[in-house]
């Protein structure tokens, strides 16, 4: 049995309305890191070698960081966050078996990353296009992940 918004105690209400403020950083600050993979990308593409992390290594250890970053905010949502709100706001089912779905995407990008900084001698042209695939998924998946779930999770205080 579900618990109605106007249930749920207001020292959980605030933990979630904090949670849904915290999501929207998450995914501004993870915007913001995989721009900056982008732009060092690129400057490898160029091969602009003066740029810190245009050489090959620091690109790969960058990226890698993102990536384990993105994977454990993904992991949180899967494991603790979603299951919640799948107990406690079952409207919210068919949005979280979305994101659901669009975590999996997300995570064979980020295998593919990986895979493409493995190899040592990363094709320039392969890494940008999967950092833009990504970007362009990531930005959808965010979008609606925040258009769906911080209204209803800040609507769980009232």
């Amino acid at each position: 049995m579900s618990t109605p918004f106007s249930q749920v105690d207001s020292m959980a209400a605030a933990r979630i309305r904090a949670a849904a403020r915290q999501l929207a950083d998450i995914h501004r600050a993870l915007r913001e890191d995989l721009k900056r993979v982008r732009v060092a990308a690129q400057a490898y593409a160029d091969g602009a070698g003066d740029e810190p992390l245009a050489l090959p290594n620091r690109l790969a250890e960058h990226c890698v960081a993102f990536c384990e970053a993105l994977h454990a905010h993904h992991t949180g949502e899967d494991s603790l966050a979603f299951p919640y709100l799948d107990a406690t706001v079952p409207e919210l089912r068919p949005v979280l078996s979305r994101l659901r779905q669009e975590h999996v995407v997300v995570a064979d990008h980020l295998r593919t990353l990986r895979g493409l900084l493995d190899i040592g001698h990363t094709d320039p042209g392969a890494l940008l296009g999967r950092l833009d695939r990504l970007t362009a998924d990531l930005d959808e998946h965010f979008r609606y992940e925040e258009e769906q779930l911080v209204p209803a999770l800040r609507a769980l205080d009232t």
